[in-house]
Parts: structure tokens; C-alpha cells; sequence
């Protein structure tokens, strides 16, 4: 598909940007965006990237940019109370759960509440962790790729040849505004 200068015109309108705000984002003066939109110039295909990619919300980010690194995780076997502690001590609403080094699921909130009705002291992670498993992505994804797994999942944790280097939350994507 080939862009015109009347098809930015009109992403740039429908996301509500002035000339001069789309001017800011991507680092020209407006008097460039003019000429763009009338077609009296003709952009480096970098820019037309640049400018879509502002445009369309894409973020042009990596995961292994936004990610909180070296996640506070929790061992399969340990006891649901110690889950809880940590969570508390830092702030977390999950911890990913490892069986040595390797992940195995991740353990929410919401995974907890669901089993209060047991004694937390005695019951392991292990079983009462999120039962879908743990979303995993490569730390060179595209945050782009990720955003709309956060519909349906609170964490994605983030990966380099099989180890966890990172998790991403709702909170992490708040850094790519």
C-alpha cells in the first residue's frame, strides 16, 4: 500500500494532532508538515515510518526497553504466605513462579483471593498459581506485538534464551507515555 500526502493528512486528523503537535513528536517544524500534507515534498521513507508509526500509536519500543528487570519471583514449593509477603513488601500484584530456574507459571492477586478459604501458611504457590500459565515473550518483541495481550493478562514475562530477564504490567506501559 503506497501513502499519499492526503492519507497522513487524514491519520493525522482523525488522532486529533495538529500540524505542529505531529511537528513536535517526530522532530520537524510545521512548516514541513505543510509542505508533506500538500505534496510539494518528498520524505525520506524513515520519516514517513516515524510519522505512521506516531500516528498509529505504535511505539517502535522493544520489551526489553520498558521491562522491570530481574522480577522478584517466588519458588514453585514455597507457601502461599510467603507469596503474599513479597507481594506486599513490594508493591507487586504478581510474582512469576520458577521451579529452579525455569518458569513455570505466575502467581496474581487474584489467585490468592480465590483461595482464602485454605490455610495460606500450609498450601504451596504451586497450586493455587494461575492455571493458563505464564505469557512469555522474547526481549527484543515489539511492545506494539504485547499491548493488546494486556486485555486478557496482567504480566507478560520476558525472556533472553530461556531465562526470565524481565516482566512487563499494565504500570510498565505508563513509561511509553
Amino acid at each position: 500500500m503506497i501513502l499519499t500526502a492526503d492519507d497522513l493528512k487524514d491519520l493525522r486528523l482523525r488522532t486529533g494532532r495538529t500540524q505542529a503537535d505531529l511537528a513536535a513528536e517526530i522532530g520537524v517544524s510545521q512548516s514541513y508538515i505543510a509542505r508533506l500534507e500538500s505534496g510539494s515534498l518528498d520524505p525520506k521513507l524513515s520519516l514517513v515510518k516515524k510519522i505512521v508509526d506516531v500516528l498509529t500509536g505504535r511505539t517502535g519500543k522493544l520489551c526489553l526497553e520498558i521491562m522491570t528487570a530481574d522480577p522478584v519471583t517466588i519458588a514453585a514449593r514455597e507457601v502461599v504466605s510467603t507469596a503474599v509477603s513479597l507481594m506486599r513488601e513490594n508493591n507487586y500484584s504478581q510474582l512469576p513462579v520458577l521451579r529452579g530456574t525455569q518458569v513455570v507459571g505466575i502467581i496474581t492477586e487474584w489467585d490468592v483471593i480465590q483461595n482464602l478459604q485454605h490455610n495460606l501458611h500450609e498450601i504451596s504457590v504451586e497450586a493455587v498459581m494461575s492455571p493458563s500459565g505464564a505469557l512469555m515473550v522474547d526481549e527484543n518483541t515489539s511492545v506494539d506485538v504485547i499491548i493488546p495481550l494486556f486485555e486478557n493478562y496482567q504480566a507478560v514475562l520476558v525472556q533472553n534464551q530461556g531465562r526470565l530477564q524481565g516482566i512487563i504490567t499494565r504500570s510498565d506501559l505508563l513509561k511509553l507515555i
